[in-house]
C-alpha cells in the first residue's frame, strides 16, 4: 500500500467518524475516478454515503465493489450490513451467507446472519449460526479473563473489561451476560434487564441471555415480560427441559397453574433429562398440583420425586406441609434417616427434619415433635435477622409517618380497580380471610404479589438519586409522582385480574408500607390478619418457608417480630384511624359470620353468602394454608400452643407480658 493510498484511508475515516462524511465523500470518488478498483477506498466512501443518509448510492457503491471482487467477504460484509440497514432482509442473508462460506473466521458476518435468520422465522439455522460465531469469537481471551476477574472478586476489573468489549462489539452475549451479573449483584436489576434487552436484540438466539434476561424480569415482578420471554425461549430451544422448566416457572408466578403444568409436563418429555432432574420437575408438579387443589395426583407427584431422592427434603416436606397428610413408620424411618445424614445439604435436612417433627405431632409424640422442630430450624442455612436492626427500622417508621407526614399523598386517583391489601404476620389467618374475600362476586382472589415491594425498590432508588433515603424520601416527591407509583402498581398488577372492581394483595410483610399505601393509593383497603402470638409464633416456628421471613427460625427472633408488628400497626391506629381493619383469628373461629361482614363492611361491599362457603371456591391457593382453607372453618388450631407450654417459653418471654396481656380475653383452651 502506498503511503498516498494510506494517507487518503486514514484522512477519509477521520472526517466520517468527525461527521464530515460529505467532504470525505468527494475527495474518495474523485480517488475512485482514477482507482475504481479500489475495494478499501469504494467501502469507505460506502460508509460516508451511509452516514448521510443515502442508503441507494451506498447499496451501488457497495454492489459494484463486490462485482468487481467477488472473492472478498469483506465486500460482501459490507453490501449485507448495507441491505440490512435498507430493510432488505433476505438479501442480506444472501449477502451474509456469501461472505462466511468465503472466510468461516468473519464473526460479524456470523452475528448479522444469525439475527437476520432469527428475525426471518429461521431458528434452527439462526441458532446454528450463532454457534459457529462462538467458534470464532475474536473476544474468547477477554471473556476468560472476565472469568478470572469474576472468580477473584475483582469486580471492579470484569466490569472494565466486559464493558470495553461491549464498545467494540454491540451486545457481545457473554461481556453482556457478565454486566449484567454485576449489576444484579448490587441489586440493579432494572440496569439489569437493561444490558440484556440490547444484547439479545444483536443476538437474540443466545439462550443463556434470554435466561438471564427472564430472571431479571422476574427480579423486578415483571412477569407478563417473563412470560413471553419464557415462550420464545422454548422455541429457540424446544428439546431442552430447561426452557420449559422455566416456562412453568414463570406461569406459576401468574397464578396460570394450569400452563404451569403444560410446561412441567412438555419438560418431562425431553431427552436431556437427567435422574436428578425428573426428580426436581416431579417435586415442582407436586407443588403446583397442590395449589390446584389436586391433592390425590400431587402425592403422587412429591412419592415420584421421592423415588429418585434428588431433593428429598424438600419432597418430605412437600407431603407434610399439605396438613392433611399422613405417613407411614417406614417413611418416619426414611426422613430420620436423611435428615441426619451430614452428607446431604443442610437445605434438604432441614426440610426433612421439618416434615419429621410434623408427622411426630400429628401422631401426638410432643416432646418428640419439639425435639425436632429445634433440630429443624437450627439447620436452616443462611438465616439473616437482626432483632436490633428491625426495632430501628420500626422506629424510623413510626418517627417519620406522622400526621402531618402522611397529609402529603396523591391527589389524583389511580385508574384501574381497587385493591385490598392483607397484611399481618404469616400463619395468622390471612390466607383464610383472602379465600373468604374471594368467594365474593366483587373480588378478585390473586396471589401473594411482589408488585408493592418493587414499587417501594424503585421509591428507594429514586429518592437516593435525590440524596433521600425511605422513608424520608416520600416528602421529596410530588403529588404527580406518587400518583405515577400507584398507577404503576395497578397496571403491573393487571396479569393476575380479570376485570373485577376489587381485588386481593396478600402480602402479610406489608404491614409496614401501610404508610407507604395511603401515600400512592388512597383509595385501597387494608385488613390486618391477626392471630394469638404464643399460637402464631409456633405455627410460624413449625413452618418451612421458601424464602423470606428469616425470623421464623428463632423463638426469640419471632418474639421480637411479633412486637414489632405490633407496634406498628398501633401507631398505623393512631395516625390512619379507621384504615386498617384488625381481623382477629380466634373470633373469625367463634364468631364467623359477624366477622365475615364486619370485614365486608370495612370494605365497603355488600354481604354475599358464598364468602361463608369459601371452602367450596375451588381458586388455586399458593400458601402453606391451601388445605386448610378448602374446608369449613375449624377450631383445632385455637391455643394449639398449650401443649407445648414448656418448650415455649423463649418465645413468651421474648414477647413479654404487655404483649401477652393484649390477649388474655381470646379463647384459651388446650
Amino acid at each position: 500500500m502506498t503511503e498516498t493510498r494510506k494517507a487518503l484511508y486514514q484522512e477519509s475515516t477521520r472526517l466520517v467518524q468527525d461527521g464530515k462524511a460529505d467532504i470525505a465523500e468527494a475527495n474518495l470518488k474523485a480517488w475512485l475516478k482514477s482507482h475504481p478498483d479500489d475495494e478499501v477506498g469504494g467501502s469507505i466512501l460506502g460508509s460516508a454515503l451511509m452516514r448521510q443518509g443515502k442508503q441507494g448510492e451506498a447499496l451501488a457503491v457497495f454492489e459494484r465493489t463486490t462485482m468487481m471482487h467477488p472473492g472478498s467477504y469483506a465486500a460482501q460484509g459490507d453490501l449485507g450490513f448495507a441491505l440490512m440497514k435498507a430493510e432488505k432482509k433476505p438479501e442480506a442473508i444472501k449477502a451474509f451467507s456469501a461472505a462466511v462460506r468465503l472466510n468461516r473466521q468473519f464473526y460479524q458476518g456470523w452475528c448479522y446472519l444469525s439475527r437476520l435468520l432469527f428475525e426471518a422465522g429461521n431458528i434452527d439455522k439462526a441458532r446454528e449460526t450463532l454457534e459457529a460465531s462462538r467458534q470464532c469469537d475474536p473476544f474468547d481471551k477477554d471473556f476468560k479473563r472476565i472469568q478470572s476477574a469474576m472468580s477473584s472478586s475483582r469486580f471492579a476489573e470484569a466490569e472494565s473489561i466486559a464493558r470495553g468489549i461491549l464498545a467494540r462489539q454491540q451486545g457481545h452475549p457473554r461481556a453482556a451476560y457478565a454486566l449484567a451479573h454485576l449489576a444484579s449483584r448490587v441489586g440493579a436489576h432494572e440496569e439489569a434487564a437493561k444490558i440484556l434487552e440490547y444484547s439479545l436484540a444483536n443476538f437474540p438466539c443466545d439462550k443463556h441471555v434470554r435466561a438471564a434476561l427472564i430472571n431479571s424480569y422476574e427480579e423486578l415482578g415483571l412477569y407478563g415480560q417473563a412470560v413471553q420471554e419464557a415462550k420464545l425461549a422454548t422455541e429457540i430451544d424446544p428439546d431442552s427441559f430447561v426452557p420449559w422448566q422455566i416456562l412453568g416457572r414463570v406461569h406459576g408466578h401468574c397464578g396460570d397453574y394450569t400452563n404451569s403444568l403444560t410446561a412441567y409436563d412438555r419438560a418431562l418429555c425431553c431427552k436431556d433429562l437427567a435422574l436428578s432432574d425428573r426428580s426436581n420437575l416431579a417435586l415442582i408438579r407436586g407443588h403446583a398440583l397442590k395449589i390446584l387443589g389436586r391433592q390425590e395426583e400431587s402425592i403422587q407427584s412429591y412419592r415420584e420425586s421421592l423415588d429418585h431422592q434428588a431433593g428429598a427434603g424438600a419432597g418430605w416436606w412437600g407431603l407434610a406441609d399439605m396438613k392433611t397428610y399422613r405417613f407411614s413408620a417406614q417413611d418416619l424411618a426414611a426422613m430420620e434417616n436423611y435428615a441426619r445424614d451430614k452428607t446431604a445439604s443442610e437445605a434438604q435436612r432441614t426440610q426433612a427434619a421439618f416434615a419429621l417433627a410434623k408427622a411426630h405431632e400429628d401422631a401426638g409424640q410432643y416432646e418428640k415433635a419439639f425435639s425436632w422442630y429445634e433440630k429443624a430450624n437450627a439447620l436452616r442455612p443462611d438465616i439473616q435477622f437482626d432483632a436490633d436492626k428491625y426495632s430501628q427500622a420500626i422506629d424510623q417508621l413510626i418517627e417519620t409517618f406522622t400526621p402531618d407526614f402522611l397529609e402529603h399523598q396523591t391527589t389524583s386517583p389511580v385508574d384501574g380497580p381497587t385493591p385490598i391489601f392483607i397484611v399481618g404476620l404469616p400463619r395468622s389467618g390471612s390466607t383464610l380471610i383472602e379465600q373468604i374475600l374471594a368467594s365474593h362476586s366483587q373480588i378478585e382472589g390473586t396471589m401473594e404479589l411482589v408488585n408493592l415491594p418493587n414499587i417501594l425498590r424503585r421509591i428507594t432508588i429514586d429518592g437516593g438519586k435525590q440524596k433521600q433515603n425511605y422513608p424520608a424520601s416520600m416528602a421529596g416527591f410530588s403529588s404527580e409522582q406518587l400518583a405515577a407509583y400507584g398507577q404503576a402498581y395497578i397496571d403491573e398488577t393487571a396479569i393476575y385480574r380479570s376485570g373485577k372492581p376489587y381485588f386481593i394483595d396478600k402480602m402479610p410483610p406489608n404491614f409496614d408500607k401501610v404508610g407507604l399505601i395511603h401515600m400512592i393509593l388512597p383509595r385501597a383497603i387494608i385488613i390486618d390478619a391477626r392471630r394469638h402470638p404464643m399460637d402464631c409464633g409456633f405455627s410460624c416456628f413449625k413452618q418451612h418457608f421458601a424464602g423470606g421471613h428469616h425470623f421464623s427460625y428463632s423463638l426469640a427472633n419471632i418474639g421480637a417480630y411479633y412486637n414489632g408488628y405490633l407496634r406498628i400497626m398501633d401507631h398505623w391506629d393512631r395516625v390512619l384511624p379507621g384504615k386498617v381493619a384488625s381481623i382477629q383469628y380466634e373470633s373469625m373461629v367463634s364468631h364467623t359470620e359477624v366477622t365475615v361482614r364486619g370485614i365486608l363492611e370495612h370494605c365497603r361491599i355488600p354481604f354475599e353468602d358464598a364468602c361463608l362457603r369459601f371452602f367450596e371456591n375451588k381458586r388455586p391457593v399458593r400458601t402453606a394454608s391451601s388445605e386448610q382453607v378448602r374446608q369449613p372453618i375449624y377450631n383445632r388450631g385455637v391455643a394449639h400452643w398449650k401443649r407445648f407450654e414448656r418448650q415455649l417459653e423463649p418465645l413468651s418471654r421474648a414477647l413479654g407480658t404487655g404483649t401477652l396481656s393484649r390477649f388474655q380475653d381470646l379463647v384459651d383452651k388446650p
